[in-house]
């Protein structure tokens, strides 16, 4: 998938909304939240009701995922 790497490649040290994180990691919203919950991926910063992902945490947990596909 190297157009996902070219789109998200200039975000080295952003963080994600909960919409791009699930784009990035090719999973549905309900999905992430899921995630979420099961504590395998956990937002590095939460404004308001937003939760915020680091590219690190997403790059990881993108990994785990190609392994078990």
């Amino acid at each position: 998938f190297p157009v996902t790497i070219e789109v998200f490649g200039h975000l080295k040290t952003e963080l994600f909304s909960a919409e791009d994180a699930a784009q990035y990691l090719e999973v549905s919203l309900p999905t992430l939240r899921r995630l979420v919950q099961s504590q395998k991926l956990m937002p590095k910063k939460i404004i308001g009701r937003s939760q915020l992902f680091s590219t690190t945490d997403l790059k990881q947990l993108k990994r785990q995922i190609k392994k078990t596909r």
